[in-house]
This record gives structure tokens, sequence and C-alpha cells, in this order.
């Protein structure tokens, strides 16, 4: 369990899942002999840095109690044992209405962060380093899969426009890699916080500041409410993370059968007229 305290998940125990969900996302339509070229170029870049992978994550579980409706006030679990006053933290969103029956009985509030799958340094001519000689795909990779440094003759591919192709396939794996291991890594994190909460009770689909009409300014309250900071996130006063593979999330702790909001909510943006909910609820 980890509990506010700041967790590397080692890359290896995320490896197998972090793969699925390449093979899944990038090569989605590809088959035979290009999906296998694809595959094996991706463990290739991947391998080249394997040893730099850092995941991090860091979780708060905090008290909850209903204001209103669609506002509910969270507590780190820490400052209600505190001889002060309590600070409550208040978190806003149109889902939240559909958890007016439900006993919410707490919530984990969560950073995670993935790091170090990052094309090394630039060359002299400003562009980014090919760093392929481990194994990679840099300047070697086409459409098909394997080039050579020489003009192809067949295809009239010269120097400059394989070294783009390769900065690009470069840049394709890892950005992909770092949505693979960030998505397994919340998978995982769901798994052991499940793993720890008492019987009788479940963890609501994963809530955050971007989807099920969550503002996205909703992050600043997850902020005060875990550290990002040890999980490796910044959050810059627009609201945006960084690293660009970062995600922050909540999970409250609900009754075993509790309703919970459809899975059509998560893409909302928070329209009213958006969905049969809404629809419904501003009916009157």
């Amino acid at each position: 369990m980890y509990r506010d305290t700041p967790v590397r998940i080692p890359e290896k125990e995320l490896r197998v899942s972090a793969e699925r969900h390449f093979a899944r996302a990038g090569g989605h339509g590809l088959t035979g002999k290009g999906r296998e070229v694809f595959l094996s170029g991706g463990r290739r870049y991947r391998d080249a840095r394997i040893q730099k992978i850092d995941i991090r994550a860091v979780v708060s579980f905090c008290d909850t109690k209903r204001e209103s409706p669609n506002s509910v006030l969270l507590q780190h679990a820490d400052d209600a044992d505190s001889s002060e006053s309590p600070e409550y933290v208040r978190l806003t969103a149109p889902v939240l209405e559909q958890y007016t029956e439900t006993g919410i009985a707490g919530a984990y509030v969560w950073f995670l962060s993935v790091s170090g799958l990052e094309s090394t340094g630039a060359g002299a001519d400003g562009e980014k380093a090919v760093d392929m000689d481990a194994g990679g795909t840099g300047a070697d990779m086409d459409d098909e899969g394997i080039v050579d440094s020489k003009v192809d003759g067949s295809t009239g591919i010269g120097r400059e426009e394989k070294k783009f192709c390769a900065g690009s396939i470069e840049s394709f794996y890892e950005t992909l890699w770092e949505e693979s291991y960030l998505a397994a890594a919340v998978s995982r994190l769901k798994k052991d916080l499940a793993g720890g909460i008492p019987s009788g009770y479940c963890l609501s689909p994963q809530m955050g500041p971007g989807y099920y009409g969550m503002s996205m300014e909703e992050i600043f309250a997850c902020g005060k409410l875990a550290d990002p900071g040890a999980a490796g996130v910044e959050i810059s006063e627009a609201g945006s993370m960084r690293p660009a593979a970062s995600s922050a999330g909540i999970y409250f702790v609900l009754p075993t059968g509790a309703p919970v909001p459809d899975q059509a909510c998560r893409s909302c943006v928070g329209d009213p007229r958006g969905c049969g909910f809404c629809l419904l609820r501003n009916k009157d």
C-alpha cells in the first residue's frame, strides 16, 4: 500500500503489461512482417533506455464529507488526527451528483509519472541525436522497418530524409512507450489500492481533472491533497503537468454494489445537454 509514501515502481514489474498496451496501440492495423518489425524496433528503442525508466507514484488517503450534490470536501486523513482545525479541499464535478445516495467512505488522490525514455541529447546541428548503437532503431528505420545510411537506389531517400524519418520514429516510440508504461502503472495502482480496502467496499471508476466532466482546474485541488513533486510531477500555473507522461486521479471508496457513473460519462466535458443523465436532471 502506498499511503502518502513516494514509491518507485520497478520497470520490470510493469514490462509485460506495458508491452501489451504498446502492441495494442501502436500495432493497430499492422499485420504480418510489418507488425513484427514495428514491435521489434519498439523493443530495441525501449531496451536502449531500460535502465533509465523511472516510474514514480504518490497516493494520499482522504476523508470525505458531502457539501452539495455536485461537490465533496476532502481532508487529508493525517489532518483529521491533528489538534488544529481541519482543512478541507473542495472537489466539484457534475458527475458527483450520481453519488448522492451513495455513502462515500473516503478517497485516494494520486499522481504518477514516467520518465527516462527521452532520446538523448542533440547533435551539433541542433537536431535530436540518434543514440541507437545499443541495438536501437534510429537511422536504420523506415516505413517497412529497416534502411541503411546510404542513398536508397529504389526510393531515392538520402541521409537527411532518413535522419528526419529516424527522428520521427524515435519520437513516436518515445511517446507510445511513455503512454504504455503510464497505463500499466495506473492499472497496477488501482489493483494495489483495491487489495487494501475493507471487505464490503470497492473503488469507483478513475475520476480526475479533464474527464467525467471534471474541470482541469481541479488539478490544483488534487495538488493540495497529495504532493505531486513526490511523484516527479510539476503543475504549471495553467494546470498542465510535466513531464508529458504524467497522470493524476481520484478513486472514491464506495460500498460494494453502489451505482457508479456510466462509462459514457467518462468523456463528458461538463455540458448539461450532453447525455441522458444531465437531460433528466435538468428536465425540471
